[in-house]
């Protein structure tokens, strides 16, 4: 995975600016060019009842003024050179769809951005769309506060082995290396193991026996995917458990720094080794998450 160019959504300036932050070690480590976007809208200034066509005008031109000399500030007060970086401040209420046509005229490796979650602990429909149709990976920067261990965690999809979902299974262990060398982090693996509650408690299935069986039969497997890497077994996890559940759980265990996931055909509800729990994961982790596309 290539990290030279990363198209970074900054947040609102009343906002702690953690994508900025991201996007600014990146380039510390990586001399990444940052393309930093400011997306302002205001609904009353569109509304012609309350004012005219010059007035709307004028307005828009000074709140996208203001908020470009504050992103220029933003990038003095970070310590960048401005060849660098690009900014971009964008008057629009559909920020996806202003990114998706970006991304078409100008490549960029990564698309970064801050999480954002509704009171339901759900990400907000704009987190959704960029995650669905970005045809570049996208990094969910956490805005928790967390102790963190250097450690980045691949999930990866050990229940199938058709040549899509291994080749989605690398893609997902490359762009977590990189991450992993970028930051002289620690590079670790889960994969979750699903078994069955009912036969589990009616003891039809031992789950130590099934567990250890399921491990043999992906063996071969799993040391194909994990050979080109530095993962010791003890660096290597196989959680029971429903997916989304299993892998956040390990990645908070973990003390992760980033868990990378891969999603399949864009849609982000049929992540590879995530199964139908793609929502869950995202709502659960407390680290930042890279979704990472075939």
């Amino acid at each position: 995975m290539r990290l030279d160019s990363a198209l970074t959504i900054l947040d609102k300036p009343k906002h702690k600016q953690v994508a900025f932050e991201r996007a600014r070690s990146l380039q510390e480590l990586n001399g990444t060019h940052l393309d930093l976007v400011s997306f302002c809208w205001q609904s009353m200034v569109e509304s012609s009842d309350f004012f005219d066509t010059h007035q709307r005008r004028t307005l828009r031109q000074e709140i996208l003024l203001e908020r470009k000399q504050w992103q220029r500030d933003l990038v003095l007060d970070g310590g960048l050179a401005f060849n660098d970086v690009s900014i971009h401040t964008i008057w629009t209420d559909d920020i996806a769809a202003w990114v998706r046509k970006q991304l078409e005229k100008k490549h960029c490796d990564i698309v970064i951005k801050s999480v954002h979650k509704t009171k339901t602990i759900s990400h907000t429909p704009l987190d959704w769309e960029l995650l669905n149709t970005s045809p570049v990976p996208v990094l969910l920067t956490s805005t928790q506060k967390r102790k963190t261990a250097r450690r980045v965690v691949a999930a990866i999809d050990l229940r199938h082995t058709d040549r899509t979902h291994q080749r989605l299974n690398r893609k997902v262990l490359a762009a977590a290396d990189r991450f992993a060398r970028c930051y002289d982090a620690e590079l670790h693996c889960v994969s979750a193991i699903e078994i069955s509650n009912v036969l589990r408690d009616l003891d039809i299935i031992d789950e130590r026996s099934t567990k250890k069986r399921m491990l043999e039969k992906s063996q071969d497997t799993l040391n194909d995917l994990l050979k080109p890497y530095d993962v010791k077994k003890k660096q290597r996890h196989f959680p029971v458990g429903k997916v989304g559940q299993a892998v956040t759980q390990t990645a908070r265990e973990l003390k992760a720094d980033l868990l990378v996931v891969g999603s399949c055909a864009h849609r982000v509800k049929q992540l590879v080794g995530v199964g139908n729990s793609a929502e869950r994961i995202l709502a659960r982790a407390t680290c930042d998450v890279l979704a990472v596309h075939p």
